[in-house]
């Protein structure tokens, strides 16, 4: 009866650790590229736009740096490092698709 409950004490501690470690895959927010009502954006709106994509590049940057948790992925769990650097990079894809639409839409406005 002991060595159950040792045993499901383990099976659980394990679940756990094993649940931290994914939580601490560093995920990047994704942007839609092409968003509902891109068109009646005013050119200080889209310049507002462009600056909240730089904020999200260098969060995403920052993901990519050695952080605490890139080390302990590396060190413990190593699929969980690449999936960041995966995940950022789909991140940095479509804040790159969404700066081609914003100056799409700022050219055909004109804005400088």
């Amino acid at each position: 009866m002991k060595s159950t409950y040792k045993l499901n004490k383990l099976a659980i501690s394990t679940l756990l650790v094993a649940a931290a470690m994914m939580q601490g895959c560093a995920t990047s927010e994704k942007i839609q590229s092409v968003q509902l009502g891109d068109d009646q954006l005013t050119c200080a709106q889209i310049k507002g736009e462009f600056t909240k994509l730089d904020k999200a590049t260098a969060d995403i940057e920052a993901k990519k740096t050695v952080n605490g948790t890139n080390v302990a992925a590396a060190l413990l769990w190593l699929p969980g490092l690449a999936y960041t650097f995966y995940d950022a990079g789909e991140a940095s894809r479509l804040i790159s698709d969404r700066r081609s639409n914003l100056s799409a839409v700022a050219n055909k406005k004109r804005c400088t």
